[in-house]
């Protein structure tokens, strides 16, 4: 018995001791530590001084705006430069020949090959080959890549046209002569000199005009009509087809009149590009200055978003009361530059002009029981990250 009371007291006392180092351990703490382990719902600072109780909140409204657009006019216009394009066509000597000489008897023949090339085909028109004749005894045979062009006596050298679907970019004159026929003992012979190929050739490198303009990312979003002006001033009578492109699509293609005082072209906004935009005017044939080149962009009216919250009887009463508090937050996401606009809460104004990336406003005076709405209507495009109506005490 004196054993088993012994043990006992051991027990307690080390039990107490094991207390007591606990209760050190505790009281030695950080303050914000024990407030921890303690379970205390208190916060404190890293002073180690307590803070008040966080306030319950309670959510009424969370949205994310995003990007709200601000448009200070319903007109926007791109004024162009001045655009002048012309082709010219001249007459010109592509390629010469001194002699080409050619010769056919019983037993013998002689031709003579003259070599061309026509690096722009297709703006290259009216081909002739003129040449003079020093002696000529036959027929004179010309043949153009291998077909037949030519084949008669020459009484005078006039000109010979090349037909426009025998030639290519390189091309080939074979000369030759006819036979004497029952006459075998002679040879006919004939000698051209001074052979040159002449054709009209239209210069096409101001035949078109390229110009840009800009189209901001908020002006595409809200365009409602976009419309296209210019003069078309014709400097010769003889003129083409003008054309017109925007960003590669073709939306005008005509012969103008020239004494319109305005030509003016309704276009598809899907055609215009939020920032760069390229008009192209085109044109076949002749001089065109044209001028007073205007994009005229008509914008949407825009509408402002509108958030809607409620607040129970019982809720009103606590704002009321002054219990509570009805908080906006709005949180942007430009944390630079200044947002300022208004907002419109159940009819009544109230502005902001804030740079910081957060701004909190109390509602608590002008809200309503029931449906209350919020719009948001800034001075300049802003993009909110998030929008929250909390009740709080």
């Amino acid at each position: 018995m004196r054993k088993t009371g012994q043990s006992a007291a051991g027990a307690a006392v080390l039990l107490a001791i094991i207390l007591g180092v606990l209760i050190a351990f505790i009281v030695f703490l950080p303050p914000a530590e024990r407030a921890e382990l303690l379970g205390e719902q208190n916060k404190t600072t890293a002073t180690g001084k307590q803070m008040e109780k966080v306030p319950p909140v309670t959510s009424l409204l969370s949205v994310f705006p995003g990007r709200i657009d601000y448009l200070g006019q319903k007109e926007i216009e791109h004024p162009l430069p001045v655009v002048t394009i012309y082709t010219k066509t001249e007459t010109k000597i592509l390629v010469e020949k001194n002699v080409a000489y050619a010769k056919k008897g019983i037993f013998s023949e002689e031709q003579s090959i003259f070599k061309f090339r026509l690096p722009d085909l297709s703006n290259t028109n009216d081909v002739l080959l003129s040449f003079g004749v020093q002696s000529a005894e036959g027929r004179l045979k010309i043949k153009l890549n291998g077909e037949d062009i030519f084949n008669s006596e020459i009484e005078s050298a006039k000109p010979i046209s090349l037909p426009k679907n025998l030639l290519q970019e390189d091309n080939e004159l074979l000369f030759a002569v006819s036979s004497p026929g029952i006459a075998f003992w002679a040879t006919n012979e004939m000698q051209l000199e001074n052979l040159k190929i002449v054709a009209d050739v239209t210069n096409i490198d101001a035949r078109s005009s390229r110009t840009t303009f800009l189209v901001s990312e908020t002006e595409k979003r809200n365009l409602e009509k976009a419309t296209l002006k210019f003069q078309p001033e014709c400097i010769i009578t003889e003129v083409g087809q003008l054309a017109v492109q925007l960003n590669g699509n073709e939306i005008y293609q005509t012969i103008p009149d020239c004494d319109l005082a305005i030509v003016p072209l309704e276009i598809s906004p899907a055609l215009l590009e939020a920032g760069e935009n390229e008009l192209v005017f085109k044109t076949e044939r002749g001089t065109y200055i044209i001028s007073h080149i205007v994009l005229l962009s008509k914008l949407k009216e825009i509408e402002f978003p509108t958030y809607y919250f409620k607040l129970s009887q019982e809720q009103y009463e606590d704002v009321k009361k002054e219990r509570k508090r009805v908080r906006l937050t709005l949180d942007f996401v430009d944390v630079t530059t200044a947002k300022f606009g208004d907002l419109v809460f159940n009819g009544d104004l109230i502005p902001f002009d804030t740079k910081e990336n957060s701004l909190a406003i109390d509602l608590s005076a002008d809200v309503k029981p029931g449906n209350n709405a919020l719009k948001v209507k800034p001075q300049k495009t802003i993009e909110i990250r998030e929008l929250r109506v909390e009740l709080v005490e």
